[in-house]
């Protein structure tokens, strides 16, 4: 059995993680973790009592899942920096320290973090790497669209797309929206507009356009259990790593 605590385990992601992992033949939920405040804390949730103590748990817990915040992350990397347990990570809007903190923990302990927890999302990423460097010379936009309670703009996902494209063609200058008398749309920019609004699970696509025909990759997720089955997935790939940083490729490889 793997025994699992997730932080964040009472938001809307990591919920539905929760109650696959409650489900989970070969997993036991040994914890559910939230920020001090919430109000949640104290209570349970199948059968759970959620706390806001890492440390009570460690010694039990042979990985940690975590859908937080930026800060909640690095709280969860103090406190575990003495142990070797695995973590997977699916917190995005980090800053180049934050990621380059996390991606390090990888000399210490297994890693693994994904923008996305999706398959579908992660197959979208291998292929808008290779239509950007097959249509080089066509415009490129993307676009993303989420609830209205989501946090961070662009998304973690559109922010990794953008980082795709630029690996993969000549990318001048990101544009995050127009607004004005912005002129002719230059070559090598990449706009990126973000749109929040009801009660959307997630959606991203990628434009490929050129005088006379334009390619479209979307991915719409309908429910977030595409990205809870994709997180079981990351659970049951790192338990047995012992160190190293590992992205969704890595699965994507072995399946």
């Amino acid at each position: 059995m793997i025994r699992v605590v997730v932080a964040g385990g009472a938001g809307r992601m990591a919920g539905e993680v929760v109650r696959m992992i409650a489900d989970a033949n070969d997993m036991e939920l040994e914890g559910i973790l939230e920020r001090a405040e919430h109000p949640l804390v104290g209570k349970e949730l199948l059968g759970v009592r959620i706390s806001a103590d890492l440390n009570t748990l460690l010694e039990k817990t042979d990985v940690i899942v975590e859908f937080t915040s930026s800060a909640g992350l690095s709280d969860i990397l103090e406190q575990i920096k003495q142990t070797s347990i695995p973590l997977v990570s699916g917190t995005t809007g980090l800053s180049e320290d934050e990621f380059s903190r996390l991606a390090d923990e990888g000399k210490k302990r297994a890693v693994f973090w994904s923008p996305n927890m999706s398959i579908g999302v992660n197959i979208l990423f291998i292929l808008t790497a290779q239509v950007s460097r097959a249509l080089q010379d066509y415009d490129v936009e993307v676009l993303e669209m989420h609830h209205r309670h989501k946090k961070d703009a662009p998304s973690g996902t559109a922010a990794k797309l953008a980082e795709i494209i630029k690996k993969n063609r000549k990318v001048s200058k990101i544009l995050y929206g127009r607004s004005g008398h912005t002129g002719e749309r230059p070559e090598n920019e990449l706009g990126i507009l973000a749109l929040r609004a009801g009660d959307v699970t997630g959606e991203h696509t990628v434009y490929f356009v050129t005088e006379g025909e334009r390619i479209e990759l979307t991915h719409r997720a309908s429910s977030r259990k595409a990205f809870a089955q994709g997180t079981m997935k990351a659970i049951r790939f790192i338990a047995d790593k012992e160190k190293g940083f590992y992205e969704f490729s890595s699965i994507l490889e072995e399946m």
